[in-house]
Formats: C-alpha cells, sequence, structure tokens
C-alpha cells in the first residue's frame, strides 16, 4: 500500500504505525468541502484558496488502528497534513477545520517550502538541523485554554503549534495505554517539545502566567526607567521585584 504523504511528510516519515496510515488514495481532502457548506466568510474563503495549497489525511489513530485502549474524552485523533503557501502556519484554517469536526480531535501537520523561512522565524536551529529537506513542518491542534483558579472566564479555544522542523527529521510519539493518554502526549510534544503528557493542565497554566509576567516585567522596566519621580520609581521596583521573583519561582517548578 502507498501511504498518504503531504510533500515528503507521512505516516510512516512521522514515524507512526503503518496500520494507522491513509492509504494515498483515500487521502486528498478538497478544500471547497470545508468552505462550501456551510457557508463561510469572504474573508476565511480566501484563506483557503490562497493559503491552502493541499489538505491530506494522513493518519488514523483509534483503538482500532492501534495498540491503545478506548479514552473517555478522546475516541480518535486525525492527523491532517496541511501543505500551505506562505510563511505563517494557517491559524484560522485549521481552527474552522477542527470546528467542523469536533468530534475527532485532529492533529495538524503544516508543511511549507523552507525558502519561505526568514532570519526572524520562530524556528529553532536545533529543531532544523542541517536543513536537508526542501521542507519545513510543524505540528499544531486546537485546545481549550486552562481557566486559572479564582477566575470565572469561560475557557476559550486557542491553537498551539510546534517550532518549525526539517520535514524528514519531524517524528511524533505514542505514548500511554489509552487514546486520552496518547492525545495528552501529543499535545505535550507540540507545546513542550516533550511527550509527557501528565498534568498537561497545569504546565499549561503555568506557561500563560510566565509569558504574562514576562510581558509584567517588561513593561515595569519601561515604566521605571521612564519614571522620574523617586517615590513612584520605588513603587514601580517593589512591583518589579515582586514580579521577577514569581518568574523565578515558577521557571525552577519546571
Amino acid at each position: 500500500m502507498t501511504v498518504a504523504h503531504c510533500e515528503t511528510v507521512s505516516a510512516t516519515s512521522l514515524g507512526l504505525p503503518d496500520s494507522c496510515a491513509i492509504p494515498e488514495a483515500k487521502s486528498v481532502l478538497p478544500k471547497q468541502m470545508f468552505y462550501l457548506k456551510p457557508p463561510v466568510s469572504s474573508r476565511l474563503k480566501q484563506h483557503f484558496v490562497t493559503d491552502i495549497d493541499s489538505i491530506t489525511m494522513l493518519a488514523l489513530l483509534r483503538p482500532g488502528t492501534l495498540n491503545a485502549a478506548a479514552g473517555t474524552k478522546v475516541k480518535e485523533v486525525l492527523v491532517m497534513g496541511l501543505r500551505q503557501t506562505g510563511a505563517d502556519a494557517p491559524v484560522e484554517v485549521m481552527e474552522h477545520i477542527a470546528k467542523l469536526r469536533s468530534s475527532s480531535n485532529i492533529l495538524f501537520v503544516c508543511v511549507r517550502d523552507a525558502t519561505l523561512a526568514d532570519s526572524e522565524d520562530d524556528a529553532d536551529s536545533d529543531t532544523l538541523g542541517n536543513q536537508s529537506s526542501k521542507w519545513q513542518a510543524c505540528s499544531a491542534f486546537q485546545r481549550k485554554l486552562p481557566v486559572r483558579p479564582g477566575h470565572q472566564d469561560e475557557a476559550q479555544m486557542q491553537t498551539y503549534k510546534s517550532d518549525w522542523y526539517d520535514a524528514a527529521s519531524m517524528r511524533l510519539s505514542l505514548n500511554g495505554q489509552t487514546m486520552d493518554d496518547m492525545w495528552q502526549s501529543l499535545c505535550a510534544q507540540v507545546i513542550f517539545g516533550d511527550a509527557d503528557g501528565n498534568n498537561l493542565e497545569e504546565r499549561l497554566t503555568r506557561q500563560e502566567t510566565m509569558i504574562e509576567l514576562t510581558n509584567q516585567i517588561a513593561k515595569l522596566e519601561g515604566d521605571h526607567s521612564r519614571a522620574k519621580d523617586g517615590t513612584k520609581r520605588n513603587e514601580i521596583f517593589v512591583k518589579l521585584h515582586k514580579a521577577k521573583k514569581q518568574l523565578d519561582e515558577l521557571k525552577s517548578q519546571r
């Protein structure tokens, strides 16, 4: 059987079992199926038309194709390849597809031409290596943002994505005894670059808090350097010291 592929990326190249690979003959999903019914905004349609070259089902992860028990939350995971035309991962396209296929968890693998990357790109030199491939890939998924204790806000959906990798070296690891465990592990691989899916919500909350503190510290440092009044400078310094201490404590918990 010839397995489905998105340029050079396939279930096989990702390190997934052959049992979950989709046959090439059944893999291509017409873009139109995602924006004609139901109709979408002209802006979103344009994203599908201009930002996406092709959509390919690469693999189907479920108890019947894997040595895993059914999950209580996760029934199956679709591994979907998006051959994009631009440099940035097509977030709005992924959000729409995930909404349409809400009964399944989707792991997107975005593939782009390596020449589209620039010096300001978010790719890590360690992940790109010697760049032996013409293609780069990143993985992404949608998940509800964790609601922190004491906050009553309704959980919002967030698209998480990995760094860009040389497509030839990108791998996914399946860990855990159930589909729930495997999905948590896949999420950890995308966000943190490791396969430990334990305490993922706690890790996500810590990461979001660290981002907020980092932004707060940058603002306070600017305010402190501009402040002329001595009392005001001292007040800002106290806040700055507190924020830095909180950030250091969170970093030590990694």
